[in-house]
């Protein structure tokens, strides 16, 4: 453990790469529908996914994988369904990648990923439900990403090298439109966009996560969330997010280790707007996020080590809004950082977050609320704006401290 936190970036363990990966997709034109109309049914579902250049390893020995991806044009994908009621479910998803790699291992790994979206491309997804009378339960979720990367491990040790670079502008909308009927029981809306992604999960035989991570922003990344409804839902969620550069890891029983740099230029911004006639005694939850640069280790029984150098020059805002005619309750916030850095581990025995981290904003950071109602039970809203925030944070089970 302690032997490991003197790593400064990924080394192999010999020269042998067993899964060698190239792809280029040069003026791509990757274009995705899904379109679905029914009157009444008892469920329905549209899924649209689209990628330029996409990898998946799923292996249990431990393996060497070197992979690049070069990408530029554009990937668009729309997912739609209208109906006039739906009695059960309505799931529409749109899903919108430029280079994604995903990895499953069961005995660790070495990975050496470089990933890269050309400046002028553009990365775009939309998911949209409209009904005329209700849908007892639906989730609209649109999800963007230039470079995306997704690993999870169940034991070993894993040492990642990843380069993501990304000048392409990204976008992400959902949205349902029900002006002349309600949301029923429940109603999920998720607008997500990110410009590079890393997700890195590790859990069952105490994996070790050793991750040297390179991410370069300069494209517009924006995601979007709403709904205008005569009627709301009982429980009624619309979330946006949207980040320049992302890394988060999960992991359990095992070292968490995220080291390197985040650079990002372009503006970012996330929005959510809802607009309800009646919400009854509906709960109304809302939420923006807006982040130039994000890195976040969650631990659980070992130690956690951050050492990612952030800088931001993009402007970052969220923004959210709700007009509501007479109803329940509205929980409103929007929260936007410059760079954000988060450590957090748990455990029964002494273990420790640490690291080091440097954080430079230069740019606007800015997060609105603005809310409206009639009549209601209850409206709260918060709105947060900070340039650099770093934080680590250890507890015992529960301890709360």
């Amino acid at each position: 453990m302690i032997a490991a936190t003197s790593t400064c970036a990924a080394t192999f363990a010999d020269d042998t790469t067993e899964i060698l990966n190239g792809q280029l997709n040069l003026d791509a034109a990757i274009n995705v529908t899904a379109r679905g109309e029914t009157d009444q049914a008892a469920a329905a579902t549209m899924t649209g996914i689209g990628s330029a250049n996409a990898l998946t390893v799923d292996v249990v020995e431990h393996h060497d994988i070197e992979s690049e991806q070069t990408f530029s044009g554009s990937v668009d994908v729309q997912a739609e369904t209208r109906a006039t009621a739906i009695d059960g479910t309505a799931i529409t998803t749109a899903a919108a990648q430029g280079n994604s790699v995903s990895v499953i291992n069961d005995n660790g790994m070495h990975a050496d990923v470089g990933q890269t979206a050309l400046d002028g491309s553009t990365v775009s997804a939309s998911a949209r439900l409209e009904i005329d009378s209700y849908a007892m339960n639906s989730v609209t979720t649109a999800t963007a990403t230039a470079n995306a990367y997704d690993a999870v491990s169940y034991g070993g040790h894993n040492e990642l090298a990843l380069r993501q670079d990304s000048g392409a502008d990204v976008t992400a909308d959902s949205y349902v439109l029900a002006e002349t009927g309600g949301l029923g029981n429940t109603a999920n809306i998720i607008g997500a966009a990110n410009g590079n992604s890393a997700q890195i999960q590790g859990y069952y035989l105490a994996p070790d996560q050793v991750a040297d991570i390179d991410q370069d922003n300069r494209g517009d990344v924006t995601a979007r969330a709403g709904t205008d409804a005569g009627g709301g839902a009982i429980y009624t969620t619309a979330v946006s997010s949207a980040n320049g550069n992302s890394a988060w890891m999960q992991n359990e029983w095992g070292y968490g280790h995220i080291q390197g740099e985040q650079d990002n230029e372009g503006d970012v911004t996330a929005e959510t707007d809802v607009a309800i006639g009646d919400f009854d005694i509906d709960l109304v939850s809302l939420s923006s996020e807006g982040v130039g640069n994000s890195a976040i280790i969650s631990n659980i029984g070992a130690d956690a080590y951050m050492g990612v150098d952030q800088t931001n020059n993009g402007v970052v805002t969220a923004t959210t809004s709700f007009d509501g005619g007479t109803g329940g309750s509205v929980l409103a916030s929007a929260t936007a950082f410059g760079n954000a850095a988060t450590t957090y581990v748990c455990s029964e025995c002494a273990v420790t977050a640490y690291g080091n981290t440097n954080q430079t904003n230069n740019s606007a950071v800015n997060a609105y609320v603005t809310g409206r109602m009639n009549t209601g039970g209850a409206m709260s809203g918060t709105a947060t704006a900070i340039g650099n925030s770093a934080t680590y944070q250890s507890i015992t089970p529960n301890s709360g401290n």
